[in-house]
């Protein structure tokens, strides 16, 4: 594992070294939403490095239809990086076909939701398989809304990867590529806390899919864990999602634009008034780490009791109603700093 580690560190180095030298993959800060977090360029090749390795790992594995899965869900961020596919509403629609032919060639599907009406429907192989694309649709855009906060994303995906390492069966989970993809992620987080790169819109559409697939598989291979677990794992960007766009209907804001107006976003603004540290990167750090401390809580309860439904739910509206109280008065408190 440690050797792993090293030539890992190794590669993402000389990926770095290359990109400063020739003056690669800047992510430069014209959109309003990334001006917000930080105004320092940095390279977005976490999602580069991210999907190479993997590519390796599943090639050496033959597992050949998910390296082309998440090749094509790659590309579609990495030319949204590029400023390329700039349009939203067109990316979307090329994601949810990317989806909805991978989902149905892999036959990727939610086995069952315990809501009895639903999982009928849910046995209606082409239902299942808008449904498990609507579901993993909703997890990469609402990885990629959270991914603004250096280190939020990366360690959110760490937190719930150790938690299938260490307290989950291991003989029903994918241990291999957990434990790779785990190894992955220490590196890129390293870099990501410094501010030297970032996952990128690539970096966090091949993160959260992969992620997203596994979990899935865990649910259909384990019968006894209960579907709620899944989303209690994945609550807080796909939350974040769903919540904003309850937020543009209710406002009005009919635009696939990104805002400013997210939960991260905020808490960053109030803990760079707050601390008013001239490491931004330490503002980001102090963010990322209050939201992942909450999340790491609430998945240590659940991780103890997968197979519990009401309880998980208990927990998911608890989490959604924290979430709704704390965007209010941080709306609220932000407003009177500004007057």
């Amino acid at each position: 594992m440690m050797i792993q580690l090293i030539l890992n560190f190794a590669i993402l180095i000389f990926l770095l070294i290359l990109c400063n030298k020739f003056k690669l993959l800047i992510d430069k800060k014209t959109d309003k939403h990334k001006k917000f977090a930080t105004s320092n360029n940095s390279h977005f090749i976490g999602g580069l490095f991210l999907l190479s390795l993997l590519i390796h790992y599943f090639l050496t594995q033959k597992d050949y239809p998910i390296t082309l899965f998440l090749i094509a869900i790659f590309l579609i961020g990495f030319l949204a990086d590029l400023k390329i596919f700039n349009n939203p509403k067109i990316r979307l629609i090329i994601q949810i076909f990317v989806l909805l032919i991978f989902i149905y060639c892999l036959e990727i599907k939610i086995p069952n939701t315990r809501i009895e009406i639903f999982d009928y429907y849910l046995g209606n192989r082409f239902i299942n398989c808008l449904f498990t694309t609507f579901c993993l649709g909703i997890l990469i855009n609402g990885s990629n809304f959270v991914d603004g906060i250096n280190t939020l994303l990366i360690n959110y995906y760490i937190i719930i990867l150790s938690l299938f390492l260490f307290f989950l069966d291991n003989s029903v989970i994918d241990y291999l590529t957990i434990q790779y993809l785990l190894l992955l992620l220490i590196v890129i987080l390293l870099f990501n806390l410094l501010g030297k790169i970032i996952l990128g819109d690539s970096g966090s559409y091949v993160l959260s899919l992969l992620i997203g697939t596994i979990l899935i598989k865990y649910s259909l291979e384990n019968e006894l864990t209960s579907p709620y677990f899944i989303i209690l794992l994945l609550w807080y960007p796909c939350f974040e999602l769903l919540f904003s766009m309850i937020r543009r209907f209710y406002s009005k804001v009919y635009s696939y634009q990104p805002d400013v107006l997210h939960l991260h976003q905020m808490l960053l603004k109030l803990v760079n008034n707050k601390f008013k540290f001239k490491m931004v990167n330490l503002n980001h750090l102090i963010t990322a780490s209050i939201i992942n401390l909450y999340n790491l809580c609430i998945l240590m309860i659940g991780v103890n009791y997968p197979r519990e439904t009401k309880l998980l739910i208990t927990l998911i509206i608890i989490n959604m109603i924290i979430y709704i109280m704390l965007y209010i008065y941080m709306g609220r408190k932000l407003k009177l700093i500004q007057n």
